[in-house]
């Protein structure tokens, strides 16, 4: 279930299941759109145990700043709601996959 992170939700959004990635994109960016379908595709193949949230980077440039996002898209990881791992650019799902079992390792 992908949701788009706010404030009011951002603590329920990291502890909605045991891996949540939030993924920080921008409207205008090609690899973002990659990036968006990898991971829906991985959110489908793992439902029980994923949970993916975005943010706007643009429009939330505080997040941005308070996690040092320099570029999109950035994607974040958080195992039982503390973070792991963060992974930039555009990925294929396998390798995603492996940076996912290396981070919660």
């Amino acid at each position: 279930m992908k949701v788009e992170l706010t404030e009011e939700n951002f603590n329920e959004t990291l502890n909605a299941a045991p891996l949540v990635l939030v993924h920080f994109t921008s409207d205008f960016c090609g690899p973002c759109k990659i990036m968006k379908r990898a991971l829906n595709a991985l959110e489908e193949k793992y439902t029980s145990r994923l949970a993916l949230a975005e943010v706007k980077a643009m429009d939330h440039p505080d997040w941005a700043t308070a996690f040092a996002i320099q570029s999109t898209p950035t994607v974040l990881l958080f195992h039982k709601g503390k973070y792991q791992s963060r992974l930039t650019g555009a990925h294929t799902n396998q390798i995603i996959e492996e940076w996912i079992k290396e981070a919660t390792a």
